[in-house]
Parts: structure tokens; sequence; C-alpha cells
């Protein structure tokens, strides 16, 4: 066997090097970078879910604190009621418009969102006054029922009356499902 020049033993240790860096980078520095940044997207979205349960928190503690607020000053705090109360919806609405000209009421789809269904009626009726009006008006909005005014529209006829336009929105609280059994 011939002995090996002093040029093939400098690029053999290259080789050597080349190989031990390609080694330590394949084998160890990338495998760590990636988990490291993995890690840290964790970290980032950790932090981030914590903010918003730290703002749900506090929002739910100053609801909370308003509560407690109006029970101890004998307020009255609406009910939400269950799910499906169209029936108590239109009593309620028509106990209200009884003393109008005229009123329709349109129901439009529902919609639910985290157990609570909102349930919109569009309410365009006819009263003789606009002191009536404001009276409906406030009576909508002084409602037993949970709900909310939306859109209005007010405009005096020739004859003196007054054309009312409003939709109400009303919300219900709707439990989770059942799940339904295999048979």
């Amino acid at each position: 066997m011939r002995k090996l020049t002093v040029r093939e033993r400098v690029l053999l240790l290259l080789l050597a090097v080349i190989a031990l860096v390609s080694g330590y980078v394949l084998l160890f520095y990338l495998p760590t970078t990636q988990r490291l940044e993995s890690l840290n997207t964790q970290i980032a979205q950790s932090q981030e879910l914590t903010a918003q349960l730290d703002a749900r928190l506090a929002s739910q503690q100053q609801m909370e604190k308003k509560l407690a607020q109006l029970s101890e000053q004998g307020a009255q705090v609406p009910y939400m009621p269950d799910y499906d109360n169209l029936q108590a919806v239109m009593v309620e609405l028509h106990t209200i418009l009884a003393g109008c000209q005229e009123y329709s009421l349109s129901f439009q789809s529902e919609q639910g969102e985290n157990h609570v269904v909102s349930r919109r009626v569009s309410i365009p009726f006819t009263c003789s006054s606009y002191e009536q009006a404001k009276d409906i008006l406030q009576k909508l909005h002084d409602s037993a029922l949970r709900g909310l005014l939306g859109d209005m529209q007010l405009s005096q006829l020739e004859n003196g009356t007054v054309k009312v336009s409003v939709t109400m929105t009303f919300f219900e609280y709707q439990a989770a499902e059942p799940a339904q059994e295999e048979t």
C-alpha cells in the first residue's frame, strides 16, 4: 500500500470536516431549529388564547358586577326566554299594537349563535298621532321579552296619521340539542 501524499491527506481531512459539519447541520441543527420554531408558534398561540380568555373573563366579571348593581337597586332584569317563544312574542306584539289603526307582522328567518337565537320581526303600523307612535315604540323598547329595536322610519301622512316602520329583534335561549340515539 502506498503512502498518501500531503495533498490527499489535506483533502481527506477537508472531507472529514465537511462530513462532520453536514452531519451536525442535518442531524442536530435543523431539527432543533424547526422544533424551536414550532415551540415559539405554540407559545404565541397560547399567549393569544390567554389574552382572549382574559378579555372574556373581564367582560364576564363586568357583566356580573352590572347584574349585581341592578339587583341591589331593585331593577328587574329581563330574562331570556327559551327557544321557540313565538307564541309569547306574538301575544306581546298584539297587546302593544292593539291601539293602532293598522299593523302587520313579518317574521324573518331565525339566526342562532352560541345557544342564542335571534328572531327578527318587521313591524309596519299606522297610528293617529306622533305621541301614540312614540308611546308604542317605548312599549316595544320596554317589553318584558328580551329584544332590541332596530331600523325605524316615521312619516306623517296628509290626514295627520303617522306611519311607522320598525324592525325588532327578539332573543331566545336554545339549550344544546340532545344527541340523537342510533336505533
